[in-house]
């Protein structure tokens, strides 16, 4: 992983994974080498931003920072803590002052609550980047141990640190959103059914063809089908169309999901649980959807990751696009696009202000790509979620969030201090953003603000 300074001048540091051992059967113990590879790198830096959903550690200058990813599970994992409240000590290393290109690297060390099951995680930084998922090696499989660690009754005595995260796939027939143990697909009805109708129009299979995969891949339990209508018409006829168009779904997704062992649950709700609020044509369109939700079966990571490319060096860009309204004048570099797992990306991007005026980079988080592209979460403008992948079908894939709110970060991404982004200077950003199928092997890079990047291969 890289982290730099936002000009020639300023320092750059790569932090190295040295291993990531299985210390006891439900934590790991992680090690890291940083390295300043330019003038000098704030250790600051490494310390825990406030995610949502995070409880937030002490006020010690730490290596906090550095989380865990588990895509099969949806979740970020943060260092332990030493009591269960806020304000806790984590169980990790010390780093205070600044680390110098003629110092020797720094070596440091941080404990994890990992379940047994898990045996590759992903290393992260919110100041730098994510690595590629790293195995976990079994206890004394050739990592030495460093100076600090804490001993087995301080681990087992200690508190985990654990983020769920959700997906969020928009698309013209479904919306999609993952968390880590539930599943909610919300069908477009007017694409299921002809007008005041409950009978699955021709192409309404192939669509429900999509939606039975995923249920195949990752539902267990009961499957919960639920129809909604909106608000024209009278109550009673919408809660009798609602039922019968839900029960039209399940039959078909029964049907296609063939011999699973699930169980299919039938309702219908009419007009009375609205998803979005008004009477505009939109949102009435919104309003008539099915919904089916199902708890998310976790298939454990594999022993091996499959073997990815080294990130690329800091700079080299795969495409560039211009800025527009108020980022004329800003280029943006796309680092990388690389799969962590079935069900994230990482988008790697550096931005380079070569015009002559200094630019706000909270403006393309308010910018009308946002509401074009239907990205409605309430990320904050300090955040890099500012972004979408659109496949050919023109579904969008949008950052990972977090839940929570009231001043904390709801994406795994770049957060930054540097507000204004003055003529020279640059900046790379990072996010995780929801993956597209398997199938899907190039996307549209939206970046809002900016010129989009057409047909780039996802790695």
């Amino acid at each position: 992983m890289y982290g730099n300074g936002h000009s020639e001048q300023s320092g750059a540091a790569r932090t190295d994974v040295l291993a990531i051992e299985r210390t006891a059967p439900d934590t790991v113990t992680a090690r890291l080498r940083i390295t300043v590879e330019r003038g000098g790198s704030n250790l600051s830096g490494f310390s825990a931003p406030s995610l949502a959903g995070q409880v937030a550690y002490d006020y010690r200058s730490t290596v906090a920072g550095i989380f865990l990813y588990d895509d099969p599970r949806l979740s970020v994992y943060f260092p332990m803590r030493d009591k269960e409240g806020m304000g806790a000590r984590c169980l990790c290393s010390f780093a205070e002052g600044t680390l110098e290109v003629t110092s020797e690297p720094l070596l440091v060390w941080a404990v994890y609550r990992v379940p047994a099951q898990t045996t590759s995680v992903a290393v992260g930084l919110a100041s730098a980047s994510v690595s590629s998922p790293v195995p976990i090696i079994q206890p004394g499989a050739g990592s030495l141990k460093l100076d600090g660690e804490p001993d087995a009754a301080t681990v087992a005595a200690a508190f985990p640190n654990t983020v769920g995260l959700a997906t969020n796939t928009i698309g013209t027939t479904e919306n999609v959103v993952e968390s880590p143990d539930k599943v909610e697909i919300a069908l477009n009805t007017d694409v299921l059914f002809a007008f005041d109708k409950a009978t699955l129009t021709a192409a309404a299979r192939d669509r429900l063809r999509r939606t039975a995969e995923k249920i195949r891949a990752k539902a267990t339990g009961t499957v919960t089908v639920v129809g909604h209508t909106d608000d024209v018409g009278s109550d009673t006829y919408n809660l009798d169309l609602s039922r019968r168009r839900a029960q039209a779904v399940e039959q078909a997704l029964s049907t296609l999901t063939g011999d699973a062992d699930l169980a299919f649950q039938v309702d219908g709700k009419g007009e009375s649980l609205p998803r979005v609020s008004g009477t505009s044509k939109e949102a009435r369109a919104a309003n008539r959807r099915v919904e089916v939700v199902f708890e998310r079966a976790v298939t454990p990571s594999p022993a091996m990751p499959t073997a990815a490319p080294e990130p690329r060096a800091p700079g080299e860009p795969v495409t560039t696009a211009e800025g527009l309204r108020k980022m004329a004048g800003v280029t943006a570099d796309l680092l990388e696009l690389r799969r962590l797992g079935p069900d994230s990306v990482l988008v790697s991007v550096g931005f380079r202000n070569t015009g002559s005026a200094e630019v706000d980079l909270g403006a393309p988080g308010l910018d009308e790509d946002r509401d074009r592209l239907g990205v409605t979460a309430p990320f904050m403008l300090i955040e890099f979620f500012w972004l979408a992948l659109t496949d050919a079908a023109q579904t969008r894939y949008v950052a990972l969030s977090a839940p929570g709110a009231g001043g904390t970060l709801d994406c795994v991404c770049t957060s930054t201090t540097l507000l204004k982004l003055a003529p020279g200077q640059q900046i790379r950003m990072f996010a995780l953003v929801s993956a597209p199928p398997p199938d899907v092997r190039s996307v549209d890079v939206n970046l809002f603000s900016f010129r989009p990047m057409n047909d780039v291969p996802v790695t």
